[in-house]
């Protein structure tokens, strides 16, 4: 049997899965370099801390105390990015180029060969639970100018950078909209007597007891126009007979501020 169905074996055997879950995973992990042990935690079937309690009983190994082993001069030997991507953490330098690295699954060989590219150190592997590594890599591993050009970091850096680049456009939107819609329809100002409404060098005011007052200067007519109104209808009688007064937007926006903000 491989060392994977082994595992199976003993996760069944200890009632943390079933028969079918291990086949399942096996039947996942065939033509890829995934552990059936990790496929089983992703399936959330066991946790973490499970996987590593059946592998030390299956590996006859200890589980190592990070904080009892660990020891200072390894804290750059590896950027952090690299301890999350691998789930490990540097413990200790020993003679004959030996690195101890406490790993949640010490037969990981691929981990294992990467990281020996890496550091040109001999690894040897520790068995450690994934919650230690996790906690003790944020106290214990340096920030490096490497972690800047890790793949997680560019990452993040991009959907940063897009996130900015939509609020931007977004903004700029927002931006361009009120323009648009205040070079069209004026603006609008609230006063202890009413509303005032103004555009073109016209303005409309409307007070709260109903009264209309027109004012600014016409494109086509001479002088301050100044007039009171009583009604929505009078003013657009005198607007109707003033017509040739004022320019085509001043007549559109007339048209619908009387029609659109008047009551």
């Amino acid at each position: 049997m491989t060392k994977q169905q082994r595992l199976g074996e003993i996760l069944v055997q200890e009632g943390l899965v079933k028969p079918e879950d291990i086949d399942q995973a096996l039947r996942i992990q065939v033509g890829g370099n995934r552990r059936v042990g990790h496929i089983l935690v992703r399936m959330k079937l066991i946790s973490a801390d499970q996987l590593v309690e059946t592998l030390a009983r299956q590996l006859g190994s200890e589980i190592c105390d990070i904080s009892k082993r660990h020891s200072v001069e390894v804290s750059g030997v590896l950027p952090r990015y690299l301890c999350h991507q691998y789930g490990v953490l540097p413990i200790a330098l020993k003679e004959n180029n030996i690195l101890e690295l406490a790993m949640m699954d010490p037969s990981d060989d691929e981990a294992i060969v990467n990281l020996e590219h890496y550091t040109g150190r001999v690894i040897q592997p520790l068995l450690a639970r994934q919650s230690d590594i996790e906690k003790e890599i944020s106290a214990r591993v340096s920030w490096s100018l490497k972690e800047f050009f890790s793949p997680q970091f560019n990452n993040t850096l991009t959907r940063f950078g897009v996130a900015v680049c939509l609020v931007m456009v977004l903004m700029l939107a927002g931006f361009t909209w009120r323009y648009i819609d205040q070079a069209t329809h004026g603006t609008e100002e609230v006063v202890a007597g009413g509303k005032v409404y103004k555009n073109h060098d016209l303005i409309l005011e409307v007070e709260n007891k109903g009264t209309m007052k027109f004012s600014g200067r016409s494109a086509f007519a001479k002088g301050y126009y100044s007039v009171t109104f009583n009604s929505k209808e009078e003013l657009r009688k005198f607007l109707q007979r003033r017509q040739s007064d004022f320019s085509e937007k001043q007549t559109d926006w007339l048209g619908w501020a009387v029609s659109k903000r008047l009551p």
